[in-house]
């Protein structure tokens, strides 16, 4: 799964999620109505009324969750792109700032950090991604190099101390980014949805299976199951079409 929300497009885990949806859904309310329904007529129309509040409640459950989750990853995405725009400013004001000293050592310093957003962007992002996000080694051993070569900058202890204050800048930015990749929705979600949704699928078994009612099922659960993509595709902000991108920070030392 986490493969095909990877390289699918957008419009592809949308149709693919809500036709998996009505799929499931018209499946089991067809075997509800043969196997439980249907041998109970009489006994299903006396409790109308509480089929009816046991169905509307399963609803209103499946719709408060999604609802809830939907403001969840959307927030989350928000603060992942945010934090992605501050990192590309601290990287061109530290890019500012390396320029500003002795030429000698600049240049090769200023190459050190081209180096590290050229690795972050085509080593880490890519790990980040992943089913298991993770940080790049080599990322960070060129930050360790770029920190020794601080420390060697021809300055006062006070212009040194701000090129370091600058590095750990870059530090806590990878570890938000890695923050923001691992934060998604917890897998117990994922089993509470599934048990209120296939007790709706059970619930539409009810109704006499017809070309109307398999088309109103079918809606239903495309929505839902749309829903659903909606927040597939926006609990990894890193993966996917709809994604955080690595621009930000490579036009932050392009223009710098």
């Amino acid at each position: 799964m986490s493969q095909f929300l990877a390289s699918a497009s957008d419009l592809q885990v949308l149709l693919v999620i809500a036709g998996l949806s009505v799929m499931t859904a018209l499946i089991v309310a067809e075997l509800a109505s043969r196997l439980f329904f249907a041998p109970r007529v009489d006994e299903v129309e006396r409790s109308a009324k509480l089929l009816d509040l046991v169905h509307s409640s399963l609803l209103a459950f499946i719709a408060f969750m999604l609802a809830i989750s939907v403001a969840d990853v959307r927030g989350n995405f928000g603060k992942a792109d945010d934090a992605v725009s501050r990192e590309a400013m601290n990287i061109a004001a530290f890019d500012r700032e390396i320029g500003e000293h002795d030429i000698a050592w600049a240049t090769p310093t200023r190459a050190l950090l081209a180096r590290y957003v050229a690795t972050v962007a085509e080593d880490e992002w890519p790990r980040l991604a992943m089913s298991q996000p993770s940080l790049s080694p080599r990322a960070q051993a060129i930050l360790d190099d770029l920190r020794g070569a601080l420390r060697t900058v021809p300055a006062q202890e006070g212009a040194r101390g701000n090129l370091l204050v600058h590095h750990d800048r870059l530090e806590l930015s990878r570890i938000a980014r890695y923050e923001n990749a691992t934060r998604s929705i917890p897998k117990v979600f994922w089993l509470l949805i599934g048990g209120f949704l296939f007790g709706a699928m059970v619930m539409n078994g009810r109704h006499r299976p017809t070309t109307l009612t398999r088309s109103l099922v079918g809606i239903h659960f495309a929505a839902i199951g749309m829903c659903i993509a909606l927040i597939l595709i926006l609990d990894a902000p890193f993966r996917g079409e709809t994604s955080i991108a690595p621009a930000p920070l490579v036009e932050a030392l392009r223009h710098g």
